[in-house]
């Protein structure tokens, strides 16, 4: 797949193209299915795919006071977009400039001109240009006039539920691990690199690896079961996200406990997968109920990963 960091910058042959516009943040299965929908129109007429996304996501220069965290990672969210078989990734820089084109200037300055649109793919909430002043309804009119034609994805529904990212937030903000990875179609994960803590964990006798990670948004603070993916293995494990409350930190920190593993990790990349909440952060008045409380937490761990239905993949 090809990445244009600015539309700007591409210039791509006169109706050569089925454009897939949205934010995509999570790749959740509603966007798979938009994407899809795009991808499979290209190969029937012989032409490229291409993505139209935007850095930053429009609510974080619209709406700041709102405080969006993103699901993945703009690398992340471009790993997954290919992996759908994309041609081109096309990034607009979303400014106030940008924010400020009404609905023609943007079909005709980005659709047509840069991105050769001969086909637009959205989902059934669209809209486009300065105030959102633009309907699908009004996208059609565009398209009849600059000669591209506009396909709608029907929405994505999960257990009776429209899938979308704003509920996928949510369910990961709650930690209902299980909802938000049915509407990712994926399991909830991090990745992150890890870096060297305050060794506390390994003085209980359950060394963590301490991860840094580009994400946005973490899983509600607490106890997690989780499989550690790093070089391609799997390994059983538990993860605490939070403040530590009874050595009173004040930094969020992110650490990960891998059953039955011995190794360096600092400095290594590594991808945790969440499998069930286990419990909220908790105060203990003395260490020795602290290493009892984790171990309960391994053992209910190993319980839980030893499942048939969560045997690794």
């Amino acid at each position: 797949m090809r990445i244009y960091d600015d539309y700007r910058n591409c210039r791509f042959p006169a109706r050569s193209r089925v454009v897939a516009i949205g934010n995509f943040d999570g790749v959740h299965l509603g966007h798979r299915s938009l994407l899809r929908l795009a991808v499979e129109r290209a190969r029937e007429q012989g032409l490229q795919s291409a993505v139209l996304t935007f850095r930053p996501h429009p609510l974080k220069l619209l709406f700041p006071e709102r405080r969006v965290f993103l699901i993945t990672s703009e690398e992340r969210k471009a790993r997954l977009i290919g992996e759908c078989g994309v041609d081109d990734l096309v990034i607009a820089p979303f400014d106030h400039r940008f924010a400020d084109l009404t609905a023609e200037e943007f079909v005709r300055e980005v659709l047509v001109e840069h991105l050769g649109a001969a086909a637009v793919v959205v989902g059934e909430n669209y809209a486009f240009g300065r105030n959102r002043e633009g309907t699908i309804e009004r996208l059609k009119e565009f398209g009849g006039e600059y000669g591209f034609t506009v396909l709608v994805a029907p929405p994505c529904m999960v257990d009776g539920e429209m899938v979308s990212s704003t509920k996928i937030r949510e369910a990961i903000m709650q930690g209902e691990i299980e909802r938000a990875s049915r509407f990712l179609g994926r399991p909830c994960a991090i990745v992150g690199r890890v870096v060297h803590g305050k060794a506390r964990g390994r003085g209980l006798g359950f060394p963590t690896a301490n991860l840094v990670s580009e994400v946005e948004l973490y899983p509600k603070q607490g106890v997690y079961a989780v499989w550690v993916e790093h070089e391609g293995k799997r390994y059983p494990g538990v993860v605490n996200i939070g403040y530590n409350p009874t050595f009173g930190d004040t930094g969020l920190t992110v650490e990960a406990h891998i059953l039955d593993f011995d190794g360096d990790l600092y400095g290594e990349e590594l991808k945790v997968i969440f499998v069930e909440y286990l419990r909220g952060e908790k105060s203990c008045a003395s260490i020795e109920e602290l290493r009892q409380l984790i171990a309960s937490d391994v053992e209910k761990a190993r319980g839980i990963l030893s499942h048939p239905d969560q045997a690794p993949v």
